[in-house]
């Protein structure tokens, strides 16, 4: 079927009048037009398809009908994207310590994701111009296979700013083959409208999907094409059976978080499931109520979501001001069977709004608080817990909310921090302990600021078992106007067997591997 231009407007107003009598978002985002303004009306008549397209299927296959093989620019009568960004590398870096396996990081790439199999850690990052590197570090022999480009990514190419979203994740599937999903902060312009969202893409970037050509091999990728390209953010999960999750936002700001399932020995992606969706306020259709979610396998069958409530609008506007991270929420993922409980463990219906997260899933209620949740990450602990960032004007520090004898309370401290001390080489109290990670039963990694306001990394002997006492044995770094990140290297019975660092100091950032009490450089 295809449809002319006057067939195809006709069609469109007609559903916008239909759907206009229990829906004024319409008539909102018509509002925005500036008068007289060619530009302005061809803008928001892009945003009306979006939100028309995402939230009415129906219109789909008319839209899909009239624009068949017509370029954005003549659906559209609006200028190409701004794309005069300019990275600047600077002719000299500051120096990091040796040690790093990494190229120099441009922007603010996260440590990457990593797996262990058969006693090697598989490593992906985002690397060059937020290309996915991926590299192989084999614990027993101490030595390192690549990096290697895996593929490459649209994310900061044609002179746009460095931009983290697309972090990549590393899985690998029951016959062996690697996966890598990367790159993706909202999709192109060309990729047409989003089916599982009402908001355009703003930002760019595909989201894809690569396999290795062969088994335990990462010289060689192949593109999968089962990802929403419009997805943004990563994280992942592989359960007991071989099944793995992939959860992503299905596009820009105002769009639903899904997940995708690729079950035991099969090598793509199933159909997305909508976990959340997207509302405009009834009272004011501009501002959009949707969420940010975290999600953390915990147990072999269960993966724990945390999430916060966002106050998002259609007019783009995301200053301090009205970058809204509001309330704590927590729901469970039984993959047995694929269904979401909440605290106490009563059955959700898919998808989840505000309206249903405040009803089932609120754990903190910050609306009427300072106390700003600004990022949450559930807890492995015998109750459902989570915890999250608290921000206010005076201070910034993570807490928890516990489900204690049936009721939800919160601004705990979180497990292992409330009699902690850690001290110096010197015998002198850490007041900046910034993370502290178990290796095993005696043994810690930790990242502080010490007394010169330096970031170090070192590693502490617990002295009392009773009192949570550790005390610094050996400082790996010592670094001033530096920051340090820290993620764990887990193998399938969440045991640390190394750690990667992000060590970032002005323009030079390097990633590196630190493994049996020393860091294992690749250059």
């Amino acid at each position: 079927m295809t449809l002319n231009k006057q067939q195809y407007i006709k069609k469109r107003a007609e559903l916008i009048t239909k759907h206009s009598i229990q829906d004024n978002t319409f008539s909102t985002l018509k509002a925005q037009v500036k008068t007289d303004d060619l530009t302005s009306s061809e803008y928001w008549t892009w945003r009306i398809d979006q939100y028309l397209y995402g939230q009415y299927p129906e219109f789909q296959p008319i839209y899909n009908a009239y624009t068949q093989g017509k370029t954005f620019q003549q659906i559209y009568n609006l200028p190409a994207e701004n794309l005069e960004f300019e990275t600047t590398v600077p002719k000299k870096l500051p120096s990091l310590p040796q040690g790093y396996f990494t190229d120099n990081l441009e922007g603010n790439p996260h440590r990457g994701d990593n797996f262990v199999f058969n006693n090697k850690v598989f490593i992906t990052y985002q690397g060059h111009l937020t290309d996915p590197y991926v590299a192989i570090f084999d614990l027993q022999e101490h030595s390192w296979e690549g990096p290697y480009k895996a593929a490459e990514s649209t994310l900061s190419k044609g002179g746009r700013k460095i931009d983290s979203h697309g972090r990549p994740i590393i899985e690998q599937d029951s016959k062996g083959h690697i996966h890598i999903v990367y790159g993706g902060h909202g999709g192109e312009r060309e990729d047409g409208l989003n089916p599982l969202s009402i908001d355009t893409p703003h930002a760019g970037g595909r989201m894809l999907h690569v396999m290795s050509e062969k088994p335990n091999d990462i010289t060689t990728f192949v593109q999968v094409n089962d990802i929403s390209p419009f997805a943004s953010y990563t994280k992942s999960y592989t359960m007991a059976n071989g099944d793995i999750y992939l959860f992503t936002r299905a596009g820009t700001h105002k769009s639903p978080w899904v997940y995708y399932k690729m079950k035991g020995g099969e090598q793509h992606f199933q159909a997305p499931v909508i976990i959340t969706w997207p509302t405009p306020q009834t009272s004011n259709p501009i501002n959009v109520d949707t969420f940010y979610i975290n999600p953390l396998k915990i147990s072999d069958t269960e993966i724990a979501i945390s999430y916060l409530w966002h106050e998002c609008n259609f007019n783009e506007v995301h200053d301090k001001e009205t970058y809204s991270r509001i309330n704590a929420y927590y729901m469970k993922l039984d993959t047995t069977s694929d269904t979401f409980y909440n605290a106490q463990n009563e059955q959700l219906s898919l998808p989840i709004t505000l309206t249903s997260a405040n009803k089932q899933t609120l754990a903190f209620d910050s609306t009427l608080r300072d106390e700003t949740p600004f990022s949450t990450v559930p807890l492995i602990m015998d109750t459902p817990a989570l915890a999250y960032e608290a921000r206010t004007k005076e201070y910034r520090e993570w807490r928890m909310v516990a489900l204690q004898n049936g009721e939800w309370q919160h601004s705990l401290p979180l497990p292992g921090t409330q009699k902690r001390t850690v001290r110096d080489l010197e015998d002198r109290d850490i007041k900046q302990v910034q993370r502290l990670e178990s290796i095993d039963h005696d043994t810690a990694v930790v990242i502080y600021k010490n007394k010169q306001g330096h970031t170090v990394f070192a590693t502490a002997k617990k002295i009392s078992e009773s009192q949570q006492e550790w005390k610094v044995n050996k400082t790996y770094l010592d670094l001033a106007n530096t920051r340090i990140e820290m993620d764990s290297v887990k193998d399938n019975k969440a045991n640390t067997l190394a750690v990667i660092l992000n060590v970032k100091s002005g323009d030079a950032q390097r990633l590196y591997l630190w493994h049996d009490g020393q860091f294992f450089g690749n250059h």
